[in-house]
């Protein structure tokens, strides 16, 4: 699946990967997304709902394991989430040089 996004960078919104890099490069209160009742928030800003379960079904952030689901939900960015922000990094790197 990594190669399949790697290979279409645009399977990934610039939101979701605007969330990733929050997560992987923000302040502490900016690593971690906090889910609840179909809307989430990273800090306190808002993230949609559907913003959120892309990037678990992209496998790019994992619920934390302190949390528990149907209260509030936990995600932090995995390694598949840095990956996927590094070769999006690469890929706008390669194409500038050009």
């Amino acid at each position: 699946m990594l190669e399949m996004i790697r290979a279409n960078g645009r399977l990934l919104t610039k939101r979701q990967l605007w969330v990733l890099d929050k997560l992987a490069n923000g302040t502490e209160d900016e690593q971690e997304l906090v889910y609840e009742r179909g809307r989430g928030y990273v800090d306190l800003e808002p993230i949609a709902g559907r913003t959120v379960l892309a990037l678990v079904r992209a496998c790019a952030i994992s619920l934390d394991s302190s949390s528990q689901v149907g209260v509030f939900e936990r995600y932090t960015i995995n390694s598949t989430g840095r990956q996927l922000l590094e070769s999006r990094k690469n890929k706008r790197a390669s194409s500038r040089r050009r």
